[in-house]
């Protein structure tokens, strides 16, 4: 990300900062990743707010984004998707372990007679029907289950492409991926971070990468971050913006007039910005 200069807002002086000083100074140094990253996008006009949601420009509208399932692994040979075999995946869906609500966990049940149908037949969970497909933690959190490869349980690999067994039964079952497709990995890399402003809850919409892992508490492990996806580091004027490609389950948690309204003022945005390019 380009450094930035702050804007001049007035030539006025501001008063001395003396009186209160100490407890601002505790008050900054005390406050989470999260505030001081808001309320420094927020003081350079990077950051658009809609109801209680503080969208992220440089993350959701000025990053482009496309889920290649071809690209995200090494394959062979790599020439011949259809007939190609995964060598080393270096997915999302490889990357992380993916936590899991009760309400994920409960959709995921609903459907999973049909995604059975959608694994190989030596598959843990199409083997044994008692095989839960996620894990609990020490502390009862769930979390979707990997194989020993380190994958998620639901991947799939069809003529070079990856995919998720969930995400395909919805789709070829006539079901809505995003209510029943754990919305975590629904999201990616779309994040969503609760925190407050004023005294009051909001929500911060932003995304995975190497600029914003300060703001999570489990980051990746690997020394080339979030920045190894080409979907996140790609930057072509043929991909979406990250918050249009990702329509669908934004939609879906926040509803119809909050993307509307996101759409119409990112499309302002992005219009206002190219205008000031071309006269550049």
């Amino acid at each position: 990300m380009p450094r930035r200069s702050l804007p001049v807002v007035n030539n006025k002086r501001s008063p001395p900062r003396r009186k209160g000083a100490l407890e601002s100074q505790m008050k900054d140094l005390a406050a989470m990743p999260v505030e001081r990253y808001t309320e420094l996008q927020r003081s350079i006009g990077r950051m658009m707010s809609i109801g209680k949601v503080d969208v992220d420009i440089d993350q959701l509208i000025e990053r482009g984004f496309l889920c290649d399932q071809h690209r995200c692994i090494q394959w062979t040979p790599h020439e011949h998707k259809s007939s190609a075999k995964p060598i080393i995946d270096r997915s999302c869906c490889a990357s992380y372990t993916v936590p899991l609500t009760e309400g994920d966990r409960k959709k995921v049940e609903e459907i999973l007679p049909l995604v059975r149908q959608r694994l190989a037949p030596n598959h843990a969970l199409v083997q044994d029907e008692d095989e839960p497909f996620y894990d609990i933690d020490d502390d009862f959190s769930l979390t979707l289950r990997e194989t020993d490869k380190g994958v998620c349980e639901f991947v799939i690999y069809e003529d070079g492409k990856t995919s998720c067994a969930v995400h395909k039964t919805c789709l070829e079952e006539g079901l809505d991926v995003w209510d029943y497709k754990p919305i975590g990995c629904s999201l990616w890399p779309v994040a969503i971070v609760d925190y407050e402003y004023e005294g009051k809850p909001r929500y911060l919409l932003t995304a995975y990468n190497t600029h914003t892992s300060g703001l999570f508490e489990n980051g990746s492990d690997d020394e080339e971050g979030e920045d190894k996806f080409a979907c996140i580091v790609d930057d072509r004027d043929v991909y979406d913006p990250l918050y249009k490609a990702q329509e669908g389950i934004l939609r879906f948690l926040f509803g119809d007039p909050f993307y509307d309204e996101l759409d119409t003022r990112a499309k302002k945005h992005l219009a206002e910005k190219a205008k000031r390019k071309k006269q550049a």
